[in-house]
């Protein structure tokens, strides 16, 4: 089952990407990259302050719920604790500002930087209490009920985005899209939550959430610091120009991570709930075994993203926004290492070890911010540092790099607590994407067929001819057999996903 609720989330997320991407078409047909990049910048700036929204109360609802502790008193408390938190956020933030207004007697590049910030802000307090509802449904493993209301989201904002967008109703109109998209969110989340036991918070039970939640604080503060802080100092060395550029760009690269994250939602719990019954070697088949499909999954999707870059952007996006091409060149690599690293997140989590998660991610954000720093600006004036001047592509640089000295502790922490070494079939995978990539490259540069990529279905087609060079290895090299692949067709039969997704919704 576990096989099936993960392809619903990919499917879910499949065509909220398809979504997403119509909505940015139509952003990148009718509106200025400048003005894309307002909207990137707000997001990102509100984003770092989405922090005290979380502080690792999330991770801790799925660990107790999964754990099967006492159901209404776990949700009692965390519907609280996630009010406190929204208040906690819009309070940090509007301070924030004005601290930046009035003390230190700095501003926003123009006014509608800060309206748009203030739009973004109501966006995620609201997005804060919703998620008190989607990690209720994710700790209970109910993915229709978790996904649902995030389709309804993606479906709603899209449809307002292509309106305001062609009709050219601005900046602050795109901002307030995600706001609506968010009310109907929150407003099916409550439907499926309604009818769930919400019993007394006690205080004995926000101290079991806090011993976990500390820890991973510290973490999930570090991935959203490093992964909007990027935006903030393109915003601050460079212009909201070039933020637009890399803020389009980052979201094609985004929409391939959707596997990772998939399988990530439900590996926590299950292996959370192994650990309570003391089932070590199902966590460790659990792990390896999800190593093995996201790297065959993953593998042709980053390096196909990274060939065809220059028609992606100029088919799906436009010409305008090819001063970022090699940032899609580049940043797609992130979404490798974090396929190789997540089984063992996931079963560092699981195994009630969140201070790998925290060590991992602390690293990462220093390796990140450090970076950013140096490759981004030009120069930093105030104390007189020259630096590499790289704007969005030093960001994908840093980027990159964070995740993979993210990827070589997971891995050597796994090997040292728990002496899994990984699947060694990996290897297999890296062989059949790099030769996939070298007929691609003689197709495309060496015989000049990148030329007659024109069209969509043109991309389309050469994607596909990528697959199919890519499963035609690894079947040569028996690393893709038939249990595969009836294992991918049985998970994908759209009348039993139709079947699980009406029994989860009618249940109560």
């Amino acid at each position: 089952m576990i096989a099936r609720k993960s392809a619903l989330i990919i499917l879910i997320q499949i065509l909220n990407g398809i979504l997403g991407y119509i909505g940015l078409k139509f952003i990148a047909l009718y509106m200025e990259p400048w003005e894309y990049g307002v909207i990137g910048f707000a997001f990102g700036f509100v984003a770092l302050f989405s922090i005290f929204g979380k502080l690792g109360f999330d991770q801790a609802h799925i660990k107790r719920i999964s754990e099967g502790k006492k159901f209404g008193t776990c949700v009692g408390t965390f519907v609280i604790t996630k009010t406190f938190l929204a208040g906690l956020l819009a309070t940090s933030a509007i301070l924030s500002i004005i601290v930046w207004k009035y003390v230190l007697y700095r501003g926003f590049e123009t006014s509608l930087h800060e309206q748009a910030v203030y739009i973004m802000l109501a966006y995620f307090v609201l997005l804060t209490l919703t998620q008190s509802m989607i990690s209720t449904f994710n700790a209970k493993k109910e993915i229709a009920k978790a996904q649902l209301p995030l389709f309804s989201y993606t479906l709603v904002r899209v449809a307002a985005t292509i309106f305001i967008a062609y009709n050219g109703l601005g900046i602050l109109a795109l901002a307030y899209t995600y706001l609506i998209g968010e009310i109907f969110h929150f407003g099916l989340a409550l439907f499926f939550f309604r009818k769930y036991p919400i019993g007394k918070p006690t205080f004995e039970c926000f101290k079991s959430y806090t011993a976990f939640a500390l820890p991973m604080a510290i973490a999930s503060a570090s991935v959203i610091i490093m992964t909007n802080i990027d935006k903030v100092f393109i915003q601050l060395f460079w212009s909201a120009q070039q933020v637009g550029e890399y803020f389009a760009v980052y979201n094609l690269s985004r929409y391939a991570i959707l596997f990772v994250t998939s399988v990530g939602l439900l590996l926590f719990p299950t292996i959370s709930e192994h650990h309570s019954k003391k089932n070590m070697g199902e966590i460790r088949k659990l792990v390896l075994k999800s190593e093995r499909y996201m790297s065959m999954i993953v593998f042709p999707v980053v390096i196909l993203m990274v060939m065809l870059a220059e028609p992606i952007i100029h088919i799906l996006l436009s010409d305008s926004y090819m001063p970022a091409l090699s940032v899609l060149q580049i940043l797609p690599f992130f979404v490798l290492m974090e396929a190789f690293s997540r089984p063992y997140v996931s079963k560092f989590k699981g195994m009630d070890m969140p201070r790998i998660t925290r060590n991992r991610v602390i690293i990462m954000v220093f390796v990140n911010i450090f970076l950013n720093l140096i490759l981004i600006p030009k120069d930093i004036q105030s104390i007189g540092i020259n630096c590499a001047g790289l704007g969005a592509t030093g960001a994908a640089i840093a980027t990159v790099c964070s995740y993979f000295i993210g990827l070589l502790y997971a891995r050597f922490m796994a090997w040292k607590l728990t002496k899994i070494k990984g699947d060694i079939r990996i290897i297999l995978h890296a062989l059949a994407a790099g030769i996939m990539a070298t007929i691609l490259y003689v197709l495309l540069y060496k015989l000049n067929m990148s030329e007659s990529i024109s069209r969509w279905y043109h991309l389309l087609g050469f994607a596909l001819l990528g697959f199919g060079i890519y499963l035609g290895v690894l079947y040569l090299l028996r690393e893709f057999t038939k249990e595969d692949f009836h294992f991918f067709i049985d998970t994908l039969n759209i009348k039993k996903m139709f079947r699980y997704i009406h029994k989860e919704v009618r249940d109560k």
